[in-house]
């Protein structure tokens, strides 16, 4: 199937002075629209029609066709579709093409990329329309303006209001994207036609460039998303352990909601199907693999399945801890004296041996592609030794193989950082700190938060962006170092 995109730039325009040269955060506006289409998967082929050399050249260096457009159709009362025809009859004569799709890409809308025109072509093709438009979907009451200045309802009858939700949802069409077969085209010589569809794009990426207001705008939005896209973990393929654990399952959902790809590993997979099945209509790849990460096996088969399902490892996240004794059915779990050798092991085990395990069989597929992020969870206990007073009366404790490995954790991030820093892998440790939950005593949460200077214990979302910034680019230049989020408890 060919697929044209077709971008009409003309040198003149009324409100703003050659429009489609000027400057948006270093770049002329006719270089967002032609990258964007030139970064589409689906458009083989993009023409820029103009009349100006200047647009020619950027958007000939960009990887575009250029097609100069006559005279009779540069000036600002020639409407598009004679420019479209032009193309179009300019390429079956020169080249002998015809496309199968059109999509018109007008140069006013630079928020627009490559994943909406991607979206639109793809509305197209699969639900069998003959045009589709972009736009957003609002529910809302609109009015017409009449002559006199008077106003009359055009969605709704003001006389039998509904809830505005209950009203019916109306889409603007916001002119960033037209998308109709040639066929179509060639019975209407209109860009939308026959069989309608659409394509939902968010309101604020849908700025139409028309005068300077526009364009201070459309700079702010673009200098926000930079941030935005600083941060991103979107389509990156992250593996976590102890994902259905209190902090495993909170890192899970805020890496789907972020857009990740996740392959989620524990020995109880109850919570993590449930997030599987809220997340599997996003369009993300996610992965359930049971495992007992106390044994070596189990974790070489493991991630010998996730190679297979994933083509990519950008993240290990060795989140999964052993912690309780109690588990175990001890009742004197308390006494170190009598601290059995065999929970000491289970602990290096699950908290040191299997992320060294995961790490060494993950590093092969990162020096490949010459990147990737390991991030170790360790805790505020493997930097300072634990407040045994806190857990004084209470049915809780922290046995003596947390601590003690949660401390080893922080020298292999350091070796492995400091040995595969150059093939672009980056090693890192997030250092938490107590989590207030409801199965902890008042008398604890009170205990424990007057060690630290914001005085309450953590909550999860207190984790989220700290997480996030070590899986994203934003961190790309650290490397061997503990992020410590404990609410200032080491600090005393």
């Amino acid at each position: 199937m060919k697929i044209l995109a077709i971008i009409p730039a003309r040198k003149g325009s009324k409100e703003l002075n050659s429009k489609n040269l000027t400057a948006l955060n270093g770049y002329p506006l006719i270089h967002y629209t032609t990258k964007a289409s030139i970064d589409s998967e689906l458009v083989d082929k993009t023409i820029v029609s103009t009349d100006s050399d200047k647009i020619a050249n950027i958007a000939k260096n960009l990887g575009a066709q250029i097609i100069k457009r006559p005279k009779q159709l540069a000036d600002d009362t020639a409407p598009l579709e004679p420019v479209i025809q032009h193309v179009l009859d300019n390429l079956k004569q020169k080249e002998n093409y015809s496309p199968d799709i059109i999509v018109l890409l007008q140069n006013t809308s630079p928020l627009r990329n490559s994943k909406y025109i991607d979206g639109v072509v793809s509305v197209l093709t699969k639900g069998k329309y003959d045009s589709v438009l972009s736009g957003y979907p609002y529910h809302t009451f609109v009015w017409n303006v009449e002559k006199n200045s008077s106003i009359t309802p055009s969605s709704y009858d003001p006389q039998n209001r509904k809830r505005r939700q209950e009203s019916n949802e109306q889409v603007l069409e916001n002119g960033a994207i037209y998308a109709t077969t040639r066929k179509a085209f060639k019975k209407s010589q209109c860009r939308i036609s026959g069989k309608i569809g659409f394509y939902p794009m968010p309101m604020e990426l849908s700025y139409n460039i028309d005068n300077k207001d526009d364009l201070h705008n459309a700079e702010r939005i673009l200098q926000n998303q930079k941030i935005y896209d600083l941060f991103s973990v979107k389509g990156k393929n992250i593996i976590i352990t102890g994902a259905s654990g209190l902090l495993g399952s909170f890192f899970s959902r805020t890496l789907l909601e972020g857009g990740a790809n996740m392959a989620l590993i524990d020995h109880n997979t109850s919570v993590s199907q449930a997030l599987k099945e809220e997340f599997d209509n996003e369009g993300q790849i996610i992965q359930i693999y049971k495992c007992d990460l106390s044994k070596p096996n189990q974790i070489s088969a493991t991630i010998k399945k996730i190679k297979k399902d994933f083509t990519t490892i950008d993240v290990l996240i060795n989140n999964a801890a052993f912690v309780s004794a109690k588990t175990f059915g001890i009742k004197d779990f308390k006494n170190f004296e009598t601290h059995p050798l065999d929970l000491w092991k289970k602990a290096f085990e699950v908290n040191v041996d299997a992320p060294f395990l995961l790490s060494q069989k993950v590093l092969g597929v990162m020096k490949k592609q010459k990147s990737g992020s390991i991030i170790n969870i360790s805790s505020n206990y493997g930097i300072v030794g634990p407040d045994f007073d806190t857990y004084e009366n209470e049915k809780l404790w922290t046995p003596p193989g947390y601590a003690v490995t949660k401390s080893a954790i922080l020298n292999l991030t350091r070796y492995i950082a400091n040995l595969y820093g150059k093939y672009n892998i980056r090693c890192n440790t997030l250092s938490p700190s107590g989590v207030a939950t409801e199965k902890l005593s008042e008398v604890f949460k009170k205990r424990y938060a007057s060690r630290n200077a914001f005085k309450r214990m953590a909550k999860v979302s207190d984790y989220a962006g700290p997480l996030v910034f070590l899986c994203s680019g934003a961190s790309g230049y650290m490397t061997g170092a503990n992020l410590i989020i404990d609410g200032g408890w080491t600090a005393k």
